[in-house]
This record gives C-alpha cells, structure tokens and sequence, in this order.
C-alpha cells in the first residue's frame, strides 16, 4: 500500500459492556440458504444465531493526532483500518466473535454515546438481527463510525437499511415513542434452509487472510457528467439498441483500464465479478426491506487481447448480458446448489476485476443528529488484486467513488493512463 504520511495510531482507553433492556425476540434466528452460501458451510445441522442476551462490548479509544483530511486521502492510509474494530476478522469467526462491539473515542463522549448504544440495543438490535461491530473514533477534527458486519447474516443493502434506521433513532430520541419508518422483514424466505453445520469442531480452521500481497488502495472520482459521456459511448459500440446503463458503462471503462495497467498478454483471461440484487428479481419479488442476503454473483471472462480489441461498447455487452440474463430461473438454481467451505484464495480467479458495495446504497442519508457524514471509507474487507467499491458521492445527482485496489505496479501504471486519468475528478 503506498506510503501516505500517516502514522497516527488508535489507543484503545477502555471497555464497558451494555446489556439490552429487554430480552430479544426471537431468541434464534435462523439462516437461509442464500446466507449460508456467503458463510460456506457442509454436512448436517442448522445455523442459527444465538441471541443469548449476554451483553455488547462498549470500547472506547483515542485519535487525537488523527484528522477528516488523513481519512478522506484519495490515496488510502492503512491507518483506516485501526477505525474498524474487527478488522480482519472471518465470516467464521462469528461463532465466537461477539454480537456487537462499540469502539468509542475520547473520553468525554462516553455518557452521549452509551446513551446512543443504549439507545441502539433497545430499539434496534431487537428487531435487526446482526452479528455487528462498531467502532466510533473520536478524531482531531471530527468522528469517524467504523461498521463491520458478519456477511453470512445480512448484505449491504440491509446493512444500510440497518444504519439508516440507526441514525433515525438516535435523531428522534427526544420523542417519547421513536418509530422506525421502513421496518425489516425477517421471513428469511429466499431459499430454502437445507440442513448445514459449519463443523468447526471436526477441523483446523487456521487464521487466514484473503491476501497477502502488498497492494494499493486508491479513491477515483466520477462525475456524473462523465458517466454519461462513457454510457453513450458505450452505447454507441454495443451491439444491439442502447441499453447500457451508467453503471455498466462505468465498470465496463474500468475493466479496460485495469486490463491495460496489468498489460496481460492477449491469450490471457481476465474475469469480471459483480454482485446481483436479486429482490426484485426473483418471482414474487423480496421487498426492499427483506433483512438478510439477497444477492448473488455473476461473472463474464474472455481474453485480454480480445477485450481490449473490441472496446468500451462490447466490454459493456458482456457485463449487461450478465446482469440482465440474471432473473428468477437462475437465482433458484444458484439457491439449488449446497453450500460448500469456500477457499477465497482459490475464489477469485487470476486477472480478476471484482465489485463490491453499490452507488445505489443511502450512505449520505443517515444523520445521526450531527448532519450528514463528510465520506466513506472501508476497511479490509475482502480486498484483493482487483477488488473495486462503489459508493455514491456526497453531492448526489448520480456521480460515483470508486476504490480501487491493486498491485503497486499495477496502479502507477492504472494512474498514467491518459486513457482512464480523463475520465476522472479530482
């Protein structure tokens, strides 16, 4: 990762623990298939989540060397991870992790914040079902909320579905009956619950990490007049009536771009990945609110040579056939299928771009009663070679950050591309 200037450090101050006032409902919640394939699993059993009660850690620590502007670097400082308090932790580890973990820093906002967690535990953790961490770093200048979340329980539409409704309590505490205005929906309905036990007993589970390679972290900026120049041209060069979307087309010139800083040579395959609501898609539809995973993958992959040979509007082609093709018949064969132990290295296939989040998420909509929050950050959640984020920028109106990481060479090469630099904001 490059080297930022950033040395400041996180000094944890101390720990409390916050039990809930009233005991959870349901006491287990149990998991569906489509979670259980994000959490990889085999052989007999049921997974639940044991909602026993038994209390959140409550971690406070300070930053007071730490600022907004170190943060919010396009070239990301690994002094961002020290905001998550989880950080690095497995899906796995969730059956021994706790169910919520409150990193508070400077001590002075101890009494606002427990009342917030208190707040948090009372009138949500009871009807949102989550193994989640979150850490709230009082910096220099400002507060920064690291959030981690077990995927094998919820996806980023209901963890934001999650933070939103977090933040609306905490704005309206001052009312004596805060309501929640978009509750979830825990059917667990999408997918059967086949019998599945993670038999971590039975096998030496090894502290492993995604990757070990040195890599680059980078926020590229995008405006929305530029998307809309990259979705006509690859509109223009796709093969049938326009029907490429922004994003596809954003993707689509990120593809190319990676490709070329990589410089593969044309016999070599490279792979795209991206996340699939499939609420809307599957037959009946989930509504927005249904709480848990409802996403499934879909890739494409052809040869290098051949992808940079055809361009912008065939890249695309390939991305909105994927997408588009992905509807009810699919995601009930995906669903069909036994969750299997996954081995994340061998996951991701060689030359792979892959996306997570999406500039769809409401990240800029939860105001806690400070205002709406300045950026957004991840920590090392599953980045690789390869891995791209998504998120809506501050000012809305359909401009996109996306966080780029890769290879050292591979991003000064990706950061000289006059082809790709002309496209981005600064």
């Amino acid at each position: 990762m490059a080297d930022s200037g950033v040395s400041c450090t996180v000094r944890l101050d101390r720990k409390s623990t916050i039990i809930p006032a009233r005991p959870s409902q349901p006491r287990q919640c149990k998991l569906c298939s489509s979670d259980l394939q994000i959490l990889g699993s085999s052989s007999e059993g049921v997974v639940y989540i044991n909602c026993n009660d038994t209390g959140a850690e409550f971690v406070e620590a300070l930053a007071p060397e730490l600022g907004v502007a170190e943060i919010m670097a396009d070239n990301v400082s690994p002094v961002v991870q020290q905001l998550f308090h989880l950080n690095g932790a497995l899906n796995m580890d969730g059956c021994v992790l706790p169910l919520l973990v409150v990193q508070i820093k400077n001590r002075h906002s101890h009494q606002l914040f427990t009342e917030i967690v208190q707040r948090l535990l009372k009138n949500v953790i009871l009807n949102f079902f989550i193994l989640f961490d979150m850490q709230a770093t009082k910096l220099r200048d400002g507060l920064a909320l690291g959030l981690t979340v077990n995927h094998s329980v919820i996806g980023g539409t209901s963890l934001w579905h999650f933070i939103n409704c977090w933040a609306q309590l905490c704005r309206d505490s001052s009312s004596l009956t805060p309501n929640i205005s978009l509750p979830p929906l825990h059917t667990r309905s999408f997918g059967t619950t086949p019998p599945i036990n993670l038999n971590l007993h039975h096998h030496k589970i090894e502290k492993i990490s995604l990757s070990t390679l040195p890599l680059r972290e980078k926020m590229f900026h995008f405006t929305a007049q530029t998307i809309s120049k990259l979705k006509r041209e690859a509109n223009q060069g796709a093969s049938k009536d326009p029907k490429i979307s922004s994003f596809q087309a954003l993707c689509a010139h990120i593809w190319l771009a990676i490709t070329r800083a990589r410089g593969l040579l044309p016999t070599e395959e490279t792979t795209f990945k991206l996340p699939v609501d499939c609420r809307p898609r599957i037959v009946p539809p989930l509504p927005s609110s249904y709480f848990g995973n409802a996403i499934q993958m879909v890739g494409t992959s052809i040869k290098a040579g051949e992808l940079l040979g055809r361009g912008m509007g065939h890249a695309a082609d390939l991305l909105h056939c994927i997408i588009s093709g992905h509807q009810d018949a699919n995601i009930r064969a995906q669903l069909g299928k036994a969750p299997t132990l996954i081995e994340m290295d061998k996951f991701i296939p060689k030359n792979c771009v892959s996306v997570g989040s999406s500039a769809r998420f409401p990240m800029y909509e939860n105001d806690f009663g400070w205002g709406r929050p300045i950026g957004v950050r991840s920590g090392w959640v599953n980045k690789f070679d390869g891995k791209m984020s998504a998120y809506p920028r501050r000012e809305g109106g359909g401009s996109v950050d996306i966080e780029i990481c890769l290879l050292p060479q591979t991003m000064s090469a990706l950061e000289s591309d006059p082809d790709f630099l002309f496209s981005c904001s600064h």
